[in-house]
């Protein structure tokens, strides 16, 4: 075998090691070989080596009864090391709490992640509701308020792309019009703050202000999510005003972060 065929072998193994690890979520820790084949796309003989391979190397375990694969102690290292360099993370979190205990309503942080947002941070307020949000979770972006206020932040190529990928339906209200979403993404960036209606789950509603990183990108959102009965349109401007008061303490944190550790 030529060198040049050796490394591609060794590039397309490693990504496909990484896409298996990636397979992995919240709602699926734990997947047979047989799943991790399907959802690879590749023999089950391949995703068994691959399998195999990552889990003699601690990111994977194998269940000696059931033989399936969930995430080893290894991914859990390094996801904390991750977290513990995630000023946004550290920094929000009691602001997180004393939005929560103000609204009684759920708060989160969240991070853009290509078209879906992940769940960074929550805080269950007075009324804690059934929602789908837990940390780790990831939500599409185009339908949460708190992926679209990110969203409406970020280059306009980021914003076509989302759209380009399709904005699949969740309930009858889900925007899937590009043109709608556009003006969606331009309204928010003006007034500063997202609001989603029974988008993504029916019943459900939220609101999110955007984050901003000392040098001024929108990187995250603090949010707060619940029942249509108590965020509508009677309550959402006294809630706008505390997420926003939150948003901006957070960001405000955040560089007088940055400027303490002498990064410029």
């Amino acid at each position: 075998m030529s060198p040049k065929r050796n490394m591609a072998d060794q590039v397309s193994s490693l990504q496909n090691a990484l896409r298996l690890l990636n397979l992995f979520t919240v709602d699926e820790p734990e997947l047979s070989v047989s799943q991790l084949a399907e959802k690879l796309g590749v023999g089950l003989s391949t995703a068994h080596r691959l399998a195999s391979t990552i889990a003699e190397e601690g990111f994977l375990r194998k269940d000696p009864v059931t033989k399936r694969y969930r995430p080893g102690s290894m991914i859990l290292s390094m996801g904390n090391i991750v977290l513990s360099y995630l000023d946004v993370y550290r920094i929000s979190a009691p602001y997180l709490e004393s939005l929560a205990k103000k609204t009684g309503e759920t708060a989160h942080v969240c991070i853009l992640n290509d078209d879906h947002v992940i769940y960074l941070n929550k805080v269950d307020g007075k009324y804690p509701a059934s929602l789908l949000s837990h940390i780790g979770r990831r939500n599409p972006a185009h339908c949460t308020s708190s992926g679209q206020v990110i969203l409406a932040y970020q280059p306009w190529e980021v914003i076509e792309r989302v759209a380009a990928k399709g904005l699949k339906p969740f309930t009858n209200k889900t925007i899937t019009s590009p043109e709608t979403f556009f003006r969606l993404m331009k309204q928010i960036k003006q007034r500063g703050y997202a609001v989603s209606l029974e988008e993504l789950h029916d019943g459900v509603n939220s609101v999110a202000a955007p984050i901003r990183h000392p040098d001024g990108k929108v990187t995250a959102s603090v949010s707060i999510a619940g029942p249509a009965q108590r965020i509508n349109h009677r309550t959402i401007p006294q809630l706008v005003k505390a997420l926003t008061d939150t948003a901006n303490e957070i960001s405000a944190h955040l560089a007088k972060n940055v400027q303490g550790a002498g990064i410029q």
